[in-house]
């Protein structure tokens, strides 16, 4: 294999066929999987074009499809040939992977000429990894599934290769975060030469900012790794647990893989397989180069809740569970939000107005106090006073967000489940100069979670049943040993309890994972491909989960692993547009209709209909479209299910029609007359307004003429783009229209529903692309914006003059008034500086476990001291200070010190200028006088417009 070139970006052209076989250029994103950046396809094809190809995904005629699926076979762009080759989950959407043609044969040996594999694994070779490391000499070992320790999907990776991993992630860090810092500096001093050099004191700073700057974003250990990864002439994918350097060793094997992770599944050829039916353990080693990549790691996880998680909930479950958690939830909005208390709004954001709890190892940049996860919310922490609420694009943001947890709200209860990566329990040791190994030990009714419940239900989503929440019994540290003696003494293993706990805390209990038994994974569609799974645990819902630990199950879905059925390389097209349409959605939609109508028989139909949708891409099953198009005209869709794109609070109806077995639509009606009303359109404010916020640098006529192009290229995008839905809207309503005025008319009705199923598939195509391209546009914006490094403050107050300029009325033309939002895409960093400047900012706030309320003293030195009033003999009223805690200058928080008179630290939040004062302690946080917030936004993290600017 080829070095791969470090640094080098290969974007993919992205193009787009019509109806007609007309094929047109798309914008084209700037994000990493779109740039083919630390991909397998990267490494060993360098240099290679590849561009994705967008095809129609509403229904087609005879004619069109033809058209199409010709135009397919001979795609060629600005003089350049390129060969369709595959797809990746994107395929039920329409859009697919073409090459230039030299390297279609190369690609097409890799998936063995298979139209049908290079469909569903050609996913593989563009993935983007975290790092990606070839391995010129590297042992890697093929072996059945459950040999070595290994499972369905999940093999093993040697401590010295991992190793190696992580220092090539390291030095990408730092050098992406050294050249961050030097743009920043550039930025801090304008007046210097474009390559003035630092001496040796800045550079030691500049390398300590820079390792602090990524410490965070280190590859840990102890985790569960997803992988990607190419041998051979095949790829693979799964999940690695980490093994031993001297098992690496005694195996002969850096990598083990189970044949299941390779993709399509690995033969090895006739005299390999003989040597391995004789025992043979080497028969598919393969010695050369090797491509590894780690896409994810495995982490502690928050899901919410869904209604079709709820719709299996007993009814004393919604009434005394889920009603009362999301009351308190509705309670807390009411409360913050009538005293203008913004620390619940931000948690429904998924932010703390909190410092927050650094993990162990992390190390933050010190020049912000937080990072948030959007520049509106990132708005909103700096804002002093309060009137960035007020802002439109703000606003906008907050209403949509709002909207959907409200919609969460009232469907679901709004609770949040833990969620992990779904592992196995396999392990590989080396002990006396023996390997052994197990997997499948544990019993198929229990499981290892790092929750505190003693039973719960394993939810993966989507959820075909009610038999796919799985109850599970979670087994303590004390049990997973005993159940490992139990299997290693089997297998004439005795250990130590040192060396059992290592083994369990290194392979069994890793960070961020739910460990089972697979045959238990399998039972509701799981697998050990980083496959990620929520709990729903017995302590906090009792009911719910004793109502499935009582049921009697009545059906079974598994996998249809059937092997597909074989075509010739050069039916690609037609294979890929049999690959289109995602009926997932609508399918688990009708299953939700049928059980609000009572209908549970027709439900139990739908499962076999889900999973042969989930299943259509990798094994080329098909929806029985007559089961579905019967079902569907049997029952009433549930009334609340209209609501789901709703981006106002108001917009959802107070009250629905609901039937009486219909459970989400009454939890619905009961919990929006709760929920009220919230952010009215008075609430909004003028751009104008808020004309005075940026300010402070000086710009000149040319800086002013280039903001002003930017911003009307922006603006007529935007613009387009929204005519076009609303053109593609009419056009649906009027086949509705239509299908309505032909009811009499059987065959005038039915080519009018194919036209309406024409245009409702063409306008939800358009959602999706226009998000595409909106998504792409701010990309370029924001690398128009990366270029201006020693100008940022004067671009961004020009750009933000031009969009908060008062307009006048054009009645020729119809103004959609602006939102400010691409001042907030292009600059967003500087855009939360200058609020917290121009507002004075908000105080920044530490929480501190069981500390007393009231007043407190805070010292330079970070010591909090309780302020307690007393009266003595002299009738005088007296101070008396009381320790509490200290938060030092780095962060650390701690109440004691050790025999030594060093810090027991509690926590790490992200470090804070301290200024002494007085401030207050309540409900055990702690706000600090004279200081101010300072949120950091990270890169990528972007709400799109809805109206233009």
């Amino acid at each position: 294999m080829p070095t791969i070139t470090e640094g080098a970006t290969i974007p993919i052209l992205a193009l787009q066929l019509g109806r007609d076989g007309h094929l047109s250029k798309k914008n084209m994103k700037l994000a990493r999987e779109e740039q083919l950046t630390n991909t397998l396809l990267e490494g060993f094809c360098p240099g290679i074009r590849v561009a994705t190809v967008d095809v129609p995904t509403e229904p087609l005629d005879a004619c069109e499809q033809a058209i199409v699926e010709q135009a397919l076979t001979r795609v060629e762009f600005d003089g350049i040939r390129y060969s369709l080759v595959g797809a990746c989950g994107s395929a039920k959407k329409g859009k697919f992977y073409a090459v230039e043609s030299r390297f279609e044969k190369r690609l097409g040996e890799r998936f063995r000429f298979s139209p049908q594999a290079a469909m569903t694994y050609f996913g593989i070779l563009v993935s983007s990894c975290k790092v990606l490391l070839e391995v010129p000499e590297c042992r890697l070992l093929v072996v059945d599934d459950h040999q070595l320790g290994t499972n369905d999907c999940r093999g093993w990776i040697s401590q010295s290769l991992f190793k190696r991993l992580q220092a090539k992630h390291r030095q990408g860090l730092l050098a992406d975060e050294t050249r961050r810092l030097l743009t920043k500096l550039k930025q801090e001093r304008p007046q210097e030469h474009e390559d003035f050099l630092l001496d040796g004191d800045q550079q030691k700073v500049l390398a300590e900012q820079a390792e602090r700057g990524c410490a965070r974003k280190l590859l840990r250990g102890h985790r569960f790794y997803q992988f990607r990864l190419a041998f051979d002439k095949t790829q693979a994918k799964g999940s690695f647990k980490i093994m031993a350097d001297e098992l690496a060793e005694q195996l002969e094997a850096d990598i083990i893989l189970p044949k299941s992770s390779v993709k399509p599944r690995y033969q090895g050829g006739v005299l390999r397989t003989i040597r391995s039916i004789l025992g043979d353990r080497q028969a598919h080693a393969y010695r050369g180069s090797v491509l590894v990549g780690i896409r994810d790691v495995s982490r502690d996880l928050e899901f919410q809740s869904s209604y079709t998680l709820v719709e299996h909930a007993p009814e004393d479950s919604i009434e005394l569970e889920i009603k009362p958690y999301a009351l308190r939830q509705i309670e807390k909005l009411r409360k913050a939000w009538e005293e203008n208390n913004f620390k619940e709004l931000f948690e429904l954001l998924g932010t703390q107005e909190a410092q927050t709890v650094l993990d162990v190892g992390e190390e933050p940049d010190p020049e912000y106090t937080c990072s948030e996860y959007t520049v509106a919310d990132g708005a909103l922490v700096a804002d002093g006073t309060g009137y960035m609420l007020k802002h439109p694009f703000v606003n906008h943001h907050l209403q949509k967000v709002l909207a959907r947890w409200a919609y969460r709200l009232c469907t679901s209860g709004g609770f949040r489940l833990p969620g992990f990566a779904l592992a196995d329990d396999g392990y590989l040791v080396f002990h006396e100069g023996e390997v052994f190994c197990g997997s499948d030990w544990i019993p198929k009714d229990r499981g290892i979670a790092p929750v505190l419940s003693r039973h719960g239900l394993i939810v993966r989503y989507p959820i075909r049943m009610k038999e796919d929440l799985l109850p599970f019994e979670n087994l303590s540290p004390d049990e997973v040993i005993g159940l490992l003696v139990t299997d290693l003494s089997k297998r004439g293993c005795r250990m130590s309890d040192h060396d059992m706990t290592a083994v369990m805390d290194q392979q069994l209990r890793l960070q961020g994972t739910l460990t089972l038994h697979s045959e238990a994974a399998a039972r509701n569609g799981g697998d050990f491909d980083f496959d990620q799974v929520c709990v729903v645990e017995g302590d906090k819902f009792p009911r719910f989960v004793r109502d499935r630990f009582t049921y009697e199950e009545k059906h079974s879905a598994q996998k249809n692993k059937a092997p597909k059925p074989p075509s010739p390389w050069w039916n690609l097209p037609q294979v890929a547009m049999q690959a289109r349409g995602n009926q997932i959605g609508s399918i688990t939609d009708l299953k939700t209709s049928c059980l609000a109508n009572g209908r549970d028989d027709l439900a139990r139909q739908l499962v076999d209909q889900l999973q042969n949708a989930l299943d259509q891409l990798k094994h080329g099953t098909q929806p029985d479209q007559e089961i579905i198009r019967s079902i569907r005209n049997e029952v009433t869709k549930a009334s609340w299910l209209r609501l789901k794109q709703k981006q106002r609070i108001a917009e959802l109806d107070e009250h629905l029609p609901v039937t009486d077995r219909d459970k989400i639509g009454k939890l619905y009606n009961f919990l929006r007359k709760e929920l009220g009303r919230y952010f009215s359109e008075s609430a909004v404010a003028p751009l104008s307004d808020f004309r005075g916020l940026i300010g402070g640098a000086e710009f000149t006529p040319e800086i002013f003429a280039e903001c002003s192009t930017v911003n009307k290229y922006y603006a007529n995008v935007v613009t387009q783009a929204l005519s076009r839905r609303r053109e593609l809207w009419e056009q649906l309503e009027k086949a509705n229209a239509e299908v309505e005025a032909k009811k009499d008319d059987a065959e005038a009705r039915k080519e009018a529903i194919f036209r309406r199923n024409q245009a409702s598939a063409a306008f939800r195509a358009y959602e999706e692309r226009s998000r595409e391209e909106l998504r792409a546009l701010i990309d370029q914006v924001r690398m128009w914006a990366q270029g201006k490094n020693r100008t940022r403050l004067a671009y961004l107050s020009a750009l933000h003059a031009i969009v908060c300029r008062d307009r006048r009325p054009d009645p020729e033309h119809e103004v959609v008034p602006g939102t400010g939002s691409i001042v907030f895409y292009a600059f967003p960093q500087e855009v939360v500086d200058q609020i917290a400047e121009r507002t004075g900012g908000r105080p920044v706030s530490v929480e501190i476990p069981n500390l007393c309320d009231g007043e407190v003293e805070i010292d330079r030195e970070g010591r909090i001291f309780l302020v307690s009033h007393f009266t003595n003999g002299d009738g005088q009223l007296h101070e008396r200070l009381i320790f509490l805690a200290q938060v030092t200058r780095k962060g650390e928080v701690f109440r004691e010190r050790d025999a030594q008179g060093s810090p027991i630290v509690m926590e790490r939040v992200r470090p804070f200028s301290i200024q002494p004062g007085r401030g207050e302690a309540r409900d055990g946080i702690v706000t600090f006088p004279g200081t101010q917030r300072r949120p950091e936004v990270p890169k990528g993290s972007v709400t799109l417009p809805q109206t233009v600017n």
